[in-house]
């Protein structure tokens, strides 16, 4: 396949299976942002509304402080949903050239806009955090913010039918990037149990800006099987497995077993997962993830500016084993709490964490995001952060009326040194603390 066409045949090849499939209720809601309750709200066409906020305060960003003038536009539709977020910051040594260097910054603006007229439909544009891909074995909490000055803006798109659930994603729609598709097919009837609920699927992962040691494109295979053994109420049992493979590196099997609930009493959704991972020498469980910008092929984590590498390379990777478990409450546009441990088993730190919490009320919203590597049993969680560690914190509180106190704090990263054995990105602090007014309409 010719370098640089993957993302575009991926999109293609959604766009010409659209049409074919027939919507359907089934529901693939773990599939990226498709059910984040921070970007949707269910309502009628007459419900609609659009919120502005002005705000200006001060930003610390590594060790320099600045001040900041920051605009905030949302707009709930029907089907559709739209989030932009402009800033800039100056300082006594001048503005923050970041935000203005390159035209891409003006794509920056956006957070997200999505269109979901049905169940069976789902398209967003805007930067990542969560997109994942089956049960996650390749692809699995990708996230585009992970350089934050250098975020960019993807696209995932879906299309579930009766038999035939289609999903796809592109991690930067202005020049090649990260692309991947998944296939899954069930050629029963949906909605029993049994052998009559099995589903096979395939999926491709490419990045279009990495090579393999023979100069071929670096991507990633995975295929899988599930089916739901068994069902009561509207608990379903769902055991699975997985494998995954990356060409002229290694490959892995996942095995496990989730117990889901799509719809519990009109209140929430439920989901826990636990499964056992083998891996090969060479290979990462779900190695396109939150860290792959920053520590995929080419790529690295250093601690300062020698750069010396802190995390560990693919080609590294030691055979071993690893247990998962994933547990999701999410309580409709209200709340969401989502926690996913890998425990690895073996002379490596290679044990991965994440968290997803968002809570929304009228007069406060908490958000707090976190990924972690480099991680060896849970004990480790209460340790030092070390370098491979991601978190934002958000917390909106209404002071006053229309008066609103806003603070925004990260842990990202930064470009840091380039050298033969490629760039080198290293942790920058930000933290955003601003007063302003929100509206309406």
């Amino acid at each position: 396949m010719r370098h640089g066409t993957f993302g575009v045949m991926v999109l293609a090849s959604w766009l010409g299976l659209f049409g074919l499939v027939t919507p359907s209720h089934a529901q693939h809601w773990l599939f990226g942002s498709r059910d984040d309750p921070a970007e949707q709200a269910h309502m009628s066409r007459w419900d609609g509304y659009a919120e502005a906020t002005t705000a200006a305060g001060f930003s610390l960003i590594g060790p320099q402080w600045r001040g900041v003038t920051r605009v905030d536009l949302t707009a709930r539709g029907e089907n559709v949903s739209l989030g932009l977020d402009g800033s800039l910051r100056a300082g006594i040594y001048g503005p923050y050239d970041a935000e203005t260097d390159e035209w891409r910054d003006i794509v920056r603006i956006l957070d997200y806009a999505r269109y979901q007229p049905d169940e069976g439909t789902y398209i967003r544009l805007g930067p990542l955090d969560r997109t994942r891909l089956g049960n996650g074995h390749l692809v699995n909490f990708l996230s585009t913010e992970t350089v934050w000055d250098e975020r960019t803006a993807g696209i995932e798109i879906q299309r579930s039918g009766q038999h035939v659930t289609l999903e796809a994603f592109t991690t930067d729609v202005t020049r090649r990037a990260l692309s991947g598709a998944r296939l899954s097919f069930s050629p029963f009837e949906r909605g029993r149990a049994g052998w009559s609920s099995l589903q096979v699927a395939g999926a491709v992962v490419q990045d279009e800006q990495a090579r393999t040691d023979t100069d071929e494109p670096f991507r990633g295979f995975e295929s899988d099987v599930r089916l739901v053994a068994y069902r009561s109420g509207s608990f379903d049992f769902v055991p699975f497995v997985s494998g995954a493979w990356l060409p002229d590196y290694g490959q892995g099997v996942l095995i496990g077993a989730n117990l889901e609930n799509g719809n519990f009493i009109d209140m929430a959704r439920l989901y826990l997962s636990l499964a056992l991972h083998y891996n090969s020498s060479d290979f990462r469980h779900a190695l396109f993830g939150a860290f792959y910008p920053v520590s995929g092929p080419g790529r690295s984590i250093t601690s300062g500016i020698d750069p010396t590498r802190r995390d560990i390379a693919l080609r590294e990777v030691q055979r071993g084993n690893s247990i998962l478990f994933e547990s999701r409450v999410l309580f409709f546009e209200r709340f969401e709490l989502w926690y996913a441990f890998q425990r690895y088993h073996g002379v490596q730190r290679l044990s991965e964490y994440h968290l997803r919490l968002l809570f929304l009320a009228r007069n406060v919203r908490i958000s707090v995001a976190q990924d972690r590597r480099g991680l060896k049993g849970f004990a480790s969680l209460f340790g030092d952060l070390g370098e491979e560690n991601r978190m934002r914190f958000q917390f909106d509180l209404r002071l006053l009326g229309r008066v609103w106190l806003l603070m925004d704090a990260h842990y990202t990263y930064r470009p840091a040194t380039e050298s033969a054995d490629g760039a080198f990105y290293t942790i920058q602090r930000r933290f955003d603390p601003v007063i302003g007014v929100r509206a309406r309409f």
